[in-house]
């Protein structure tokens, strides 16, 4: 059993939507078999999916607390610095009405109460995170990611034939924040931010589709998935800038974008943890 409370700026909602937010990577099969059995309470209530929830609720789940907190896939930690691997669909962090009772932050606090993220990554792009337990350390990662204090490479399936192996992109950067999306300028115009991001191409995946590695210098909102669809390169599996029709060609798969290696440099601000490389595993659709 399980008793959640509705964050208080959630809006009304069906039931069903409510957990599908909350707990973003359990199966569907088990929140629409508890629904069925009414194995859900809403306010001492046995509940369908259909219910409203709204902020203030009280949720009771009979479900197995292992599908609603899995444990955080962690690559190294001395209880300061932490370094988790986070799956692709979980988000970091609580979304704008506050729903997130599965992020990747709920998971690390649940063994370190005080920790912080360092940076964040999009909930549909997995790998590496880093986040800090200890004040010191979080406000060295600060500035570590402030002032390009660490290397990060991330891997990808992007389609197109590319005219060079390798390179580095420059553009500009504009969010717009009421759709939650971003535009990438080819020159700059105020509120655009400059984005650099180097490219090298591996071998073919498929026809048309080749492995790439990108390593973003800047580090913005989308920054990878725009840039490169701005090069005429979208990664595969992403419907929001890139070909969804090509996508459509590999159904099932999903953003093919994984922070797979993050090295911290002689000079870092991070001065404990000079010259340490962390590598996540590949996730699935890489093997």
């Amino acid at each position: 059993m399980t008793v959640h409370a509705v964050p208080a700026g959630v809006p009304p909602m069906a039931l069903e939507k409510y957990l599908r937010r909350a707990w973003p990577l359990v199966p569907g099969r088990v929140f629409r078999e508890a629904l069925k059995k009414r194995d859900v309470r809403v306010n001492g209530v046995r509940s369908g999916g259909d219910a409203v929830v709204r902020g203030g609720d009280a949720l009771t789940l009979y479900v197995d607390a292992r599908d609603l907190a899995p444990e955080p896939q962690i690559l190294f930690s001395d209880d300061r610095l932490i370094v988790a691997v986070k799956p692709q669909g979980l988000p970091v962090d609580v979304d704008q009405d506050g729903v997130g009772a599965d992020t990747l932050l709920t998971r690390l606090q649940g063994r370190w109460p005080g920790a912080r993220l360092c940076h964040r990554l999009d909930a549909a792009t997995g790998g590496i995170v880093l986040a800090a337990a200890d004040e010191a350390v979080w406000q060295q990662a600060f500035e570590a990611f402030k002032n390009h204090g660490v290397q990060k490479r991330y891997h990808a399936l992007a389609f197109g034939r590319f005219e060079r192996p390798e390179g580095t992109l420059n553009a500009w950067l504009v969010k717009d924040a009421r759709r939650s999306t971003v535009r990438v300028l080819r020159t700059g115009t105020p509120g655009a931010r400059p984005i650099t991001t180097n490219y090298r191409v591996g071998e073919a995946a498929a026809p048309g589709l080749w492995h790439v590695a990108l390593e973003p210098v800047t580090g913005r909102t989308h920054q990878l998935r725009a840039h490169m669809a701005d090069f005429g390169h979208p990664l595969l599996g992403d419907d929001h800038y890139g070909d969804r029709a090509a996508n459509r060609r590999y159904p099932g798969v999903r953003l093919c974008l994984w922070h797979e290696r993050l090295a911290i440099p002689a000079d870092s601000p991070l001065a404990d943890y000079r010259g340490r490389v962390f590598e996540a595993p590949a996730p699935e659709w890489l093997k």
